[in-house]
């Protein structure tokens, strides 16, 4: 075993010959009301998990909890939009498994390919590294608002689209740019998923709140009301890791605990690479951010 449960990465990982065998299971509820949609972004938040290692998809299985009552042509909808995703991440999908459940849910276990030496895993930050998120943050709150009936369709389509795109492009970007550490962004949010990159590698993480990049219609909605059952969940997991600087915006507040589905990356790299990591993102149409950096210091996240 290369990676195991200690250093909380996204995917385990053993040595098999030259190579590191990568492995990871992911499962969500529908985020949307289009089936062959919401196939497609749960292949694509499983397969996130595979590129946050540095890996490269090899083969996936099918993880169907559905409904008996459920129509058979949604259900259709929801492999075939898997299929796609698989595909175009150039894996294959071997089969599956299905459960008859009362909630429907759907993902994928993944088998991707590494060499040894170029894993990203958490433990890899060092002090003086900037921090680089690759995806806007909010889809916890704008999932929910849609859900509500608060937010138009073409108003969501937008963040639909971010959770649609796969994480290969932003993965072999951050190799590129000598990329150190990585986590995806999905369930605990931003300060769990940086917390555990920083109690991996040793550091304190600091965050710049303003830098965050946000989903339009996020500030909006958090000021209506809307909000999540994992967000408060999240914070109280992170209980005195989190620093909150004094008189930040209740927003940003609940941005850095916002659960996320197929979030984007947050990559540790060298200083010097920041600012051009973050360019050739955005060329690639990443709306991507130089958010923080690491420092010495107990393990910890600052957000200020």
């Amino acid at each position: 075993m290369i990676v195991g449960p200690e250093t909380s990465d996204d995917a385990g990982a053993v040595r098999h010959g030259d190579e590191a065998l990568v492995a990871t299971a992911d499962f969500i509820t529908p985020v949307c009301d289009d089936p062959e949609r919401f196939g497609r972004i749960a292949a694509a938040n499983a397969l996130s998990d595979i590129y946050a290692m540095g890996a490269a998809p090899l083969l996936a299985l099918n993880i169907c909890c559905f409904p008996e009552t459920a129509p058979l042509e949604v259900l259709r909808a929801i492999l075939e939009g898997a299929v796609r995703v698989v595909k175009r991440a150039g894996a294959v999908l071997l089969g599956g498994h299905s459960v008859r459940d009362r909630e429907l849910k759907f993902g994928l276990a993944v088998v991707g390919l590494a060499e040894p030496d170029r894993l990203l895993t958490n433990a890899g930050a060092r002090p003086g590294d900037r921090l680089v998120l690759t995806k806007p943050l909010g889809t916890g709150v704008l999932v929910n608002a849609f859900r509500a009936g608060r937010l138009g369709e073409s108003e969501f389509d937008p963040v639909l689209r971010e959770m649609e795109r796969l994480n290969d492009t932003a993965a072999a970007l951050a190799r590129r740019h000598h990329a150190r550490a990585a986590t995806d962004v999905t369930g605990f949010g931003l300060a769990g998923h940086a917390l555990e990159m920083a109690r991996a590698s040793g550091s304190v993480f600091h965050l710049h709140a303003e830098r965050l990049p946000v989903h339009d219609g996020f500030e909006a909605m958090v000021k209506a009301g809307v909000t999540t059952g994992a967000t408060r969940a999240n914070r109280e997991s992170c209980a005195g890791a989190v620093d909150l600087a004094p008189g930040l915006a209740p927003e940003r507040v609940e941005l850095v605990f916002d659960p996320q589905t197929s979030g984007g990356l947050l990559v540790a790299v060298p200083a010097e690479e920041a600012e051009s990591l973050e360019l050739a993102l955005r060329a690639e149409g990443h709306r991507a951010a130089v958010i923080g950096e690491v420092l010495p210091g107990e393990p910890r996240v600052r957000v200020a």
